[in-house]
């Protein structure tokens, strides 16, 4: 019997033609949209989304810890309607609550920590803005930008930067643009 020699052709350098048959093709990467943007904000405030009385963003609520417990914890609203309250508990961890498991904060035995106070202000001045306002917001390397206001959302806001690029920012990072300066 003659034995026949099998040519195998193996993968030493980087064949074009045995790469691009075993390996999946990676897409290249998406640009963010603005519909993605706009989720990770929580969606766009509609007139429809009118807050029950004194639940406006930066008010300190309480909640119960449970629903069998008399226990309540504090957390701060950043966004509410006829529907549902937003509360944030410690700049992390946010609840959605219905209007009537929601107190407004008087005092008492709840003891308000000093960095929900800070959540609470970021909050007020965020739920004063308005479409179309100028804006100053922090970047990623702590610098300001200025910018527009385009879309406000439930946990921040669609923002036209000077050069045309639309940035999303959270309500924490986001502050009305001085009075006499131009965004």
């Amino acid at each position: 019997m003659k034995t026949v020699a099998k040519k195998v052709n193996l993968p030493l350098f980087e064949d074009p033609a045995f790469v691009a048959s075993q390996k999946p093709i990676k897409d290249a990467p998406k640009k963010p949209s603005i519909d993605a943007a706009r989720a990770r904000l929580g969606g766009r405030i509609e007139e429809i989304d009118a807050a029950p009385g004194g639940f406006a963003p930066g008010v300190v609520v309480t909640f119960a810890s449970s629903a069998a417990s008399s226990i309540r914890l504090p957390g701060v609203v950043v966004f509410a309607s006829k529907t549902e309250v937003h509360v944030l508990l410690d700049g992390v961890r946010l609840r959605r609550f219905p209007p009537s498991d929601v107190r407004i904060h008087e005092g008492g035995d709840v003891t308000i920590e000093l960095e929900l106070e800070k959540i609470a202000g970021d909050a007020r001045l965020f739920g004063q803005l308005v479409e179309g306002q100028a804006v100053r917001y922090a970047d990623e390397a702590g610098g300001l930008v200025n910018g527009k206001v385009v879309e406000k959302c439930r946990w921040g806001a669609l923002v036209l930067r000077d050069d045309g690029a639309v940035v999303a920012v959270g309500f924490r990072k986001l502050w009305p643009a001085p009075s006499g300066g131009a965004a």
